[in-house]
């Protein structure tokens, strides 16, 4: 059965977006009668039947509801710098959805070589990796934030990514029954002064291995491995 994103389903009969619903008519050539799955990227999920088509309308009659609780035990928001080739940080949007995030934040950084990102862009990276993972719940995107701006956050576990100074492993200090919040900086790295302002707000820099990961490798690897410790 083929999932589609509804944002809304809190009434019986629904109206799919107009981009869902032109992937519904035009490129699935769904008709009337046609069974599909909704999520609404909150933890609900619905079986409907399509009632209505037209160039611009997919038109469906929710018969049943299901919620989900969260998916993991504590949240998990990593905070990415963009990388400059924007394929490659598209590519961990989806990757991490796949595998399991709960809200993702591009950071501006003084090495950060991008600082113009389409939302709309990503936004529908995020809805088709959820649709294609069978997730219940699609990570929450900030717009791109400031690293001084996110110093500042009060998570229970802050850590950073960083290769040049004093680190631990993150297998060792990540506790998974904690909220979390994983930084990871631009190709190049931080810079001293953007580690030391993190150290000085309460972050831990930690290590992904002993190999130098690309930003978004980087940032994958501490995904996958803190969803691997909440298992």
């Amino acid at each position: 059965m083929h999932l589609f994103h509804c944002p809304q389903l809190g009434t019986a009969i629904v109206d799919l977006p107009p981009e869902e619903a032109h992937h519904a008519v035009h490129v699935l050539r769904l008709s009337v009668g046609e069974m599909i799955g909704l999520l609404d990227g909150k933890g609900t999920s619905a079986e409907a039947r399509i009632t209505e088509t037209s160039k611009r309308v997919c038109r469906a009659q929710v018969l049943s509801t299901a919620s989900h609780g969260p998916e993991r035990t504590s949240r998990i928001h990593i905070a990415v710098a963009p990388t400059k080739q924007m394929d490659r940080y598209e590519w961990f949007l989806e990757k991490a959805t796949e595998i399991g995030v709960d809200l993702i934040t591009p950071l501006s950084t003084h090495r950060t070589e991008r600082d113009k990102l389409r939302r709309d862009r990503m936004e529908k990276v995020l809805v088709g990796a959820m649709k294609q993972s069978q997730r219940r719940w699609l990570p929450e995107l900030d717009d791109l934030t400031k690293l001084k701006e996110l110093s500042l956050s009060s998570a229970p576990q802050k850590f950073f990514g960083w290769c040049e100074g004093e680190h631990i492993d993150l297998t060792s200090v990540y506790d998974p029954k904690l909220d979390v919040l994983m930084v990871i900086g631009p190709e190049g790295d931080f810079t001293p002064e953007e580690a030391q302002m993190l150290v000085a707000n309460g972050f831990r820099a930690v290590s992904l291995g002993k190999a130098r990961l690309r930003t978004e490798t980087a940032a994958i690897a501490a995904c996958t491995w803190m969803n691997f410790a909440q298992h």
